[in-house]
Parts: structure tokens; sequence; C-alpha cells
């Protein structure tokens, strides 16, 4: 299979699934490509995170990000579990994996004027 798929543990399966990490500036968002080794990266500061806000694109990934940030920074864990949108989320559908269909939410990152990365 290549990747060593079935040898993986189940802490590096991430399946198409986003994290963030937020500091001072902003944050580093990852959206995993079916494994811990194939992602994107994306670094996005709080006035890009703004913009995309106000844009209505993707509220979804959106209000995920925002309970996140009330999550990390905050530190008001109850407050973010009630919020729309809370918990794992998942950037692509699993029917969608393996046919190299293109994802709108990788083409609006990529192609706005943040900086990503893949791996």
């Amino acid at each position: 299979m290549g990747y060593r798929y079935r040898s993986m543990k189940p802490d590096e399966l991430k399946g198409f699934t986003m994290e963030v990490v937020f500091d001072s500036t902003g944050c580093d968002l990852t959206l995993f490509a079916g494994d811990i080794w194939h992602c994107h990266k994306f670094r996005i500061s709080f006035e890009e995170l703004s913009e995309w806000r106000t844009s209505g694109k993707y509220p979804g990934a959106i209000g995920w990000l925002r309970s996140e940030f009330v999550r990390q920074v905050l530190g008001r864990a109850a407050d973010a579990g009630s919020m729309p949108h809370s918990g794992p989320r998942e950037w692509m559908k699993s029917e969608d994996q393996g046919r190299y269909k293109p994802n709108p939410l990788l083409i609006f990152l990529s192609k706005w004027s943040v900086s990503g990365e893949a791996y």
C-alpha cells in the first residue's frame, strides 16, 4: 500500500479532519488528507480570519475555528462545546476520498492570500 496504512496507530489516522493552533497573531490550520503524513498547512492571521468570516464562505469551517478559539485562547471549553460547529471537523466528505475531486475549501484557502504548504 505504500504508506503503511495497515500498521498505523489510531492517533496517526486523521481522516479528512482539521486541526488548529492559535497564537498571538493568528492560527496554524492543518487539513489532514487521509493520514497524519499527508496534509495542507495554512498560516492565517486574525485579520484574514475576520475577512473570511465576513465573506460568508464556508461558514461551517469558520464556525469551527471560532469555537476552537473560545476553547483554546479564552479557555472556556463549556462555552465552546455549546457553540455551533464545535467538536471534530471534517473538511472533506469520505465519499470523495480517492476520487481526486477538487475540494472547494482547499481551493478557497489555496487561492486566497494565506500562506500554505502541502506535505
